[in-house]
């Protein structure tokens, strides 16, 4: 059964069975402790403990280190920030650190107080790694219910805000899949050239693999009702210019009409007879309705 140890077991150079370290490395005493205490290499507990710009694990003698994604776990909630997972196994003990809080230990650390057993290392390795496909199938479902949320609106055409709400669904979608094919990618490429691969990442491959190709589908469904939405607001602006148009061209002869009576020349026809100002109002309504006759000619061909 899991136990917690004090400092005293951890450092101390016998114990029974093997151990589990999660180091926070935020703390700079972290690569010092590690090279003293566990007596480990100073270049692996170097790199260990340093910044990596892309998602690996490799092989150093019997070691297998690496950095995968995961997700940063707030106080309160679960959140889809990327946050790094650092990652050092040998026959004896595996070693995990984090600079931001991450999900998966803490998901773990729950694991193992209702009683969850690993038999060795790479058992609870392959666990931990296997809470990031877990996480990532439930945002999934969250991102494809916002999506069919999305596509009732604009079939409704209830879309006014929509484009706002997919604009940031794709996003966070595109980041998902980025990290999620690197993560991929990174184990692919471990199970190829390292030789004491643990077998339990096996499956996760395969669960990314499946994921991968969910992701792509969604992301092509969003790219779809974005243009949808695009195509709507397109043609409801080209209806409005439609109309503005035709107010315009409609307008326009009543304002050439009034603005020819409103030069201040001798001779103005009808500007001596008690009617010329009902004259000219209907030579306006006559030129206008004689527009709208002509727009709606051209509208019905």
């Amino acid at each position: 059964m899991p136990k917690p140890l004090p400092e005293s077991a951890v450092e101390g150079a016998e114990r029974d069975g093997w151990l589990w370290l999660h180091l926070n490395l935020a703390d700079q005493r972290c690569l010092r402790w590690l090279t003293q205490s566990l007596a480990l290499p100073q270049g692996l507990a170097a790199e260990f403990t340093g910044s990596s710009l892309r998602q690996h694990l490799a092989s150093h003698g019997d070691f297998l280190i690496g950095h995968l994604n995961d997700f940063r776990q707030e106080f309160d909630r679960d959140c889809t920030e990327h946050a790094w997972l650092h990652l050092l196994m040998a026959k004896n003990f595996l070693l995990t650190g984090r600079v931001k809080a991450v999900q998966s230990a803490e998901r773990l650390r729950k694991d193992l107080t209702r009683g969850m057993v690993f038999s060795w290392p790479a058992q609870l390795l392959a666990h931990i790694i296997t809470n990031y496909p877990d996480t990532l199938d439930g945002l999934h479902h969250s991102l494809l219910d916002e999506l069919e949320i999305i596509e009732d609106h604009v079939l409704d055409e209830r879309h006014r805000g929509e484009r706002k709400r997919l604009m940031l669904a794709r996003r966070e979608m595109a980041q998902l899949h980025r990290h999620m094919r690197s993560q991929r990618r990174a184990l692919q490429n471990a199970e190829r050239i390292v030789a004491n691969f643990p077998e339990g990442l096996t499956p996760v491959i395969a669960r990314l693999a499946h994921l991968d190709q969910d992701f792509e589908v969604m992301e092509a469904r969003a790219r779809f009702f974005h243009d949808e939405i695009d195509a709507k607001l397109a043609s409801e602006t080209n209806r409005q210019l439609y109309i503005l148009s035709a107010l315009t061209a409609a307008f326009l002869p009543p304002t050439l009409v009034a603005g020819l009576f409103g030069m201040n020349f001798p001779g103005m026809p009808w500007s001596d007879t008690k009617w010329g100002f009902w004259l000219a109002i209907g030579m306006c309504l006559f030129s206008s309705a004689a527009v709208w006759l002509f727009l709606w000619n051209v509208s019905r061909r």
